[in-house]
């Protein structure tokens, strides 16, 4: 039974999403549709089938030594769990797949929104003749090719992330994060090698290697913070800092680009924080990621300030993020965050907002679950309010 929940468990996850403040959780969130109409499915199931869960009826039940739970999956409690277990996750199988005829069906292949450049999601239209619903952050119609990752430009971030986490952990000598870095790359070394068994150039080898350098780094610095919070939030404040000195040192509101310009004014007419400290917040950023595109880090970027909420959120959509496999792994594991959410909480602290920061792994072509293949990076900043 726990290779069954293991299995279904495995198929889970069609958008990963972390939800925080502005300073970073003591553990990750990851959510998704699935696990939303899982939910569904074990409420209107909890009523057809009165019997407790595996963990407490292992504990009611009087196991021999030598047993363990094979009285329990054999029994007829036991059967009638894991029959439930079956039906309820293939009635979640059907929800799934009706969701995603209709999800990827209002993805109209032949209508592009002519200020983002996306593919539109075509909601229908109120008797007004207004659309409805918000159009969703679909594929480019005009993909924009990824250039060759420039690893000189990984290897001088992952510096800057060695660099801060010594700067805010005194008592952690360069040394010793060096070692546990090398400690680190010996022990997960194995399973990123497989996946490179199956890169087909140069360039796709070069990218798996940085995720590698990326988790191995990470997670090593995490481990010598020793998991404090107040400690991960000054290393992700001055990591972020850091980059934004090295690659966007002199930007401001000027360089800010957005694809709803003329919204800009209008959406921070009635905020409380500084309108202006946000656009240099935001110029900064934009020619950040500029540098990125450039080494290949990312293959575009489109920042936005939402209509209609009244500057209250800021979005930030990175298509063809190479880390995003270190981060889902870094994510699902609780062992930090990169390096565009470091930029964005430095930014925003710098800038004297505060808020909540939400990450999602998307795969903007397609909501089916064997296709699915995150390589968005989005980034939303909400509830922003000064300090």
């Amino acid at each position: 039974m726990a290779k069954q929940i293991a299995a279904l468990a495995a198929t889970a996850l069609l958008l990963s999403s972390r939800t925080s403040s502005l300073a970073p959780p003591d553990a990750p969130f990851v959510n998704s549709r699935r696990s939303c109409l899982r939910k569904i499915v074990s409420a209107a199931g909890a009523g057809a089938l009165a019997a407790p869960p595996v963990a407490s009826a292992a504990t009611q039940l009087d196991v021999g030594d030598g047993q363990g739970l094979a009285v329990v999956t054999e029994s007829s409690i036991g059967k009638a769990f894991r029959r439930q277990i079956v039906r309820g996750a293939q009635v979640a199988d059907k929800l799934d797949e009706k969701w995603e005829r209709v999800s990827d069906g209002l993805r109209d292949k032949s209508r592009c929104d002519p200020n983002t450049n996306r593919r539109l999601y075509d909601n229908g239209k109120r008797r007004d003749g207004t659309s409805i619903g918000n159009p969703g952050l679909g594929e480019l119609c005009t993909p924009e090719p990824l250039k060759p990752l420039d690893t000189s430009l990984v290897r001088d971030m992952l510096s800057l992330a060695e660099k801060s986490a010594l700067g805010v952990s005194p008592g952690v000598s360069a040394t010793a994060l060096a070692t546990k870095i090398q400690e680190t790359k010996g022990l997960v070394r194995p399973s990123f090698d497989r996946s490179l068994e199956n890169a087909s150039t140069e360039d796709e080898k070069s990218r798996g290697l940085s995720n590698f350098e990326l988790y191995a780094t990470l997670r090593s610095i995490n481990a010598q913070l020793g998991g404090s919070k107040a400690a991960t939030r000054a290393f992700q404040l001055a990591w972020g800092k850091e980059l934004i000195q090295s690659y966007a040192p002199n930007a401001n509101r000027d360089d800010f680009v957005t694809p709803f310009p003329e919204k800009v004014e209008e959406e921070l007419s009635d905020v409380d924080y500084d309108k202006n400290s946000l656009l240099d917040a935001l110029g900064k950023l934009t020619v950040f990621l500029g540098k990125m595109k450039s080494g290949g880090v990312i293959g575009y970027s489109e920042l936005s300030i939402p209509y209609d909420d009244y500057g209250s959120v800021v979005t930030v959509a990175l298509d063809d993020y190479s880390p995003i496999g270190a981060e889902i792994l870094l994510s699902e594991q609780g062992l930090g965050e990169g390096p565009m959410q470091a930029v964005l909480r430095a930014l925003l602290a710098d800038a004297g907002i505060r808020g909540e920061l939400s990450t999602f792994y998307i795969d903007p072509s397609t909501t089916r679950q064997e296709a699915y293949r995150p390589t968005q990076l989005l980034l939303s900043a909400n509830s922003l309010s000064k300090i």
